[in-house]
Protein backbone atom coordinates (compact mmCIF):
# COMPACT_ATOMS: atom_id res chain seq x y z
CA UNK A 1 0.00 0.00 0.00
CA UNK A 2 2.90 2.36 0.73
CA UNK A 3 4.32 1.74 -2.76
CA UNK A 4 0.95 2.59 -4.29
CA UNK A 5 0.69 5.78 -2.23
CA UNK A 6 4.27 6.82 -3.09
CA UNK A 7 3.72 6.13 -6.79
CA UNK A 8 0.49 8.11 -6.85
CA UNK A 9 2.43 11.35 -6.30
CA UNK A 10 3.70 11.11 -9.89
CA UNK A 11 0.11 11.51 -11.09
CA UNK A 12 -0.36 14.66 -9.01
CA UNK A 13 -0.13 17.79 -11.15
CA UNK A 14 1.87 19.47 -8.41
CA UNK A 15 4.76 17.07 -9.19
CA UNK A 16 7.23 18.74 -11.54
CA UNK A 17 9.13 16.00 -13.39
CA UNK A 18 11.98 18.05 -14.81
CA UNK A 19 13.08 19.37 -11.42
CA UNK A 20 11.66 16.50 -9.30
CA UNK A 21 10.01 19.11 -7.08
CA UNK A 22 6.60 18.67 -5.49
CA UNK A 23 4.96 22.09 -5.33
CA UNK A 24 2.29 21.87 -2.62
CA UNK A 25 1.53 25.58 -3.00
CA UNK A 26 0.41 25.24 -6.62
CA UNK A 27 -3.28 26.04 -6.82
CA UNK A 28 -5.25 23.46 -8.80
CA UNK A 29 -8.89 24.15 -9.58
CA UNK A 30 -11.64 21.56 -9.44
CA UNK A 31 -12.29 20.51 -13.07
CA UNK A 32 -15.73 20.85 -14.59
CA UNK A 33 -17.23 18.31 -16.95
CA UNK A 34 -16.34 20.73 -19.76
CA UNK A 35 -12.69 20.83 -18.59
CA UNK A 36 -12.47 17.04 -18.62
CA UNK A 37 -14.14 16.80 -22.03
CA UNK A 38 -11.87 19.52 -23.45
CA UNK A 39 -8.72 17.81 -22.16
CA UNK A 40 -9.87 14.46 -23.54
CA UNK A 41 -10.48 16.08 -26.91
CA UNK A 42 -7.13 17.88 -26.78
CA UNK A 43 -5.21 14.64 -26.15
CA UNK A 44 -7.11 12.57 -28.72
CA UNK A 45 -6.98 15.22 -31.46
CA UNK A 46 -3.36 16.27 -30.86
CA UNK A 47 -2.26 12.62 -30.83
CA UNK A 48 -4.54 11.61 -33.72
CA UNK A 49 -6.08 8.80 -31.71
CA UNK A 50 -8.76 6.52 -33.10
CA UNK A 51 -12.39 7.14 -32.08
CA UNK A 52 -12.44 3.93 -30.03
CA UNK A 53 -9.55 5.00 -27.81
CA UNK A 54 -11.56 7.02 -25.23
CA UNK A 55 -13.89 4.08 -24.66
CA UNK A 56 -10.98 1.73 -24.01
CA UNK A 57 -9.42 4.40 -21.77
CA UNK A 58 -12.65 4.51 -19.77
CA UNK A 59 -12.43 0.73 -19.28
CA UNK A 60 -8.86 1.17 -18.01
CA UNK A 61 -9.83 3.98 -15.64
CA UNK A 62 -12.58 1.91 -14.05
CA UNK A 63 -10.34 -1.17 -13.93
CA UNK A 64 -7.63 0.87 -12.18
CA UNK A 65 -10.10 2.30 -9.67
CA UNK A 66 -11.40 -1.18 -8.81
CA UNK A 67 -7.96 -2.77 -8.52
CA UNK A 68 -6.29 -0.02 -6.49
CA UNK A 69 -9.00 1.90 -4.66
CA UNK A 70 -7.46 5.13 -5.96
CA UNK A 71 -9.89 8.01 -6.16
CA UNK A 72 -9.79 10.54 -8.95
CA UNK A 73 -9.42 14.09 -7.71
CA UNK A 74 -8.49 17.56 -8.91
CA UNK A 75 -4.79 16.74 -8.56
CA UNK A 76 -4.56 13.42 -10.42
CA UNK A 77 -7.42 13.22 -12.95
CA UNK A 78 -5.50 14.80 -15.82
CA UNK A 79 -2.45 12.54 -15.73
CA UNK A 80 -4.56 9.44 -15.14
CA UNK A 81 -6.72 10.32 -18.12
CA UNK A 82 -3.64 11.06 -20.22
CA UNK A 83 -1.93 7.75 -19.49
CA UNK A 84 -5.15 5.79 -19.99
CA UNK A 85 -5.69 7.41 -23.39
CA UNK A 86 -2.06 6.84 -24.41
CA UNK A 87 -2.05 3.18 -23.38
CA UNK A 88 -5.47 2.60 -24.96
CA UNK A 89 -4.20 4.12 -28.20
CA UNK A 90 -1.18 1.82 -28.21
CA UNK A 91 -3.32 -1.25 -27.55
CA UNK A 92 -5.98 -0.35 -30.13
CA UNK A 93 -4.00 1.24 -32.95
CA UNK A 94 -0.94 -0.35 -34.55
CA UNK A 95 0.05 3.11 -35.79
CA UNK A 96 -0.24 5.02 -32.50
CA UNK A 97 2.32 7.54 -31.34
CA UNK A 98 5.32 6.38 -29.37
CA UNK A 99 6.14 8.10 -26.08
CA UNK A 100 8.84 10.23 -27.68
CA UNK A 101 6.20 11.83 -29.93
CA UNK A 102 3.69 12.91 -27.27
CA UNK A 103 5.74 15.93 -26.06
CA UNK A 104 6.02 17.09 -29.67
CA UNK A 105 2.24 17.36 -30.05
CA UNK A 106 1.25 18.27 -26.48
CA UNK A 107 2.98 21.15 -24.72
CA UNK A 108 2.03 19.99 -21.20
CA UNK A 109 3.70 16.55 -21.50
CA UNK A 110 7.37 15.67 -21.14
CA UNK A 111 8.98 12.40 -22.19
CA UNK A 112 10.14 11.80 -18.63
CA UNK A 113 6.60 12.26 -17.34
CA UNK A 114 4.88 10.02 -19.89
CA UNK A 115 7.47 7.26 -19.43
CA UNK A 116 7.19 7.32 -15.63
CA UNK A 117 3.41 7.43 -15.35
CA UNK A 118 3.01 4.76 -18.03
CA UNK A 119 5.41 2.47 -16.18
CA UNK A 120 3.59 2.93 -12.87
CA UNK A 121 0.18 2.57 -14.52
CA UNK A 122 1.08 -0.67 -16.28
CA UNK A 123 3.19 -2.29 -13.53
CA UNK A 124 1.43 -1.22 -10.38
CA UNK A 125 -2.07 0.01 -11.17
CA UNK A 126 -3.17 -2.48 -13.86
CA UNK A 127 -0.56 -5.22 -13.64
CA UNK A 128 -0.64 -5.27 -17.47
CA UNK A 129 -4.33 -6.26 -17.50
CA UNK A 130 -4.96 -4.60 -20.88
CA UNK A 131 -7.27 -6.98 -22.74
CA UNK A 132 -10.72 -5.50 -23.34
CA UNK A 133 -13.31 -8.06 -24.40
CA UNK A 134 -15.85 -7.17 -27.05
CA UNK A 135 -18.70 -7.39 -24.53
CA UNK A 136 -16.86 -5.04 -22.18
CA UNK A 137 -16.22 -2.56 -24.98
CA UNK A 138 -19.89 -2.73 -26.03
CA UNK A 139 -21.05 -2.08 -22.45
CA UNK A 140 -19.00 1.11 -22.17
CA UNK A 141 -19.80 2.18 -25.72
CA UNK A 142 -23.56 2.03 -25.10
CA UNK A 143 -23.25 3.78 -21.73
CA UNK A 144 -21.34 6.61 -23.42
CA UNK A 145 -23.77 6.65 -26.34
CA UNK A 146 -26.74 6.96 -23.98
CA UNK A 147 -25.08 9.80 -22.07
CA UNK A 148 -24.24 11.60 -25.31
CA UNK A 149 -27.84 11.23 -26.55
CA UNK A 150 -29.18 12.59 -23.24
CA UNK A 151 -26.82 15.58 -23.39
CA UNK A 152 -27.80 16.29 -26.98
CA UNK A 153 -31.50 16.12 -26.05
CA UNK A 154 -30.96 18.57 -23.19
CA UNK A 155 -29.35 21.13 -25.49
Amino acid sequence: MAVLRDSLRFFDERMEFDTEVFNEDLEILEPSEADIAAYSKYVTVASKMENETPIIALVYIERMLKKTGILLNKYNWKRILLVCLCVASKVWDDDSLENIHFPKVMADVSLLMINKIEQIFLDLFLNYDLVVKGSEYAKYYFIMRTLADELRDET
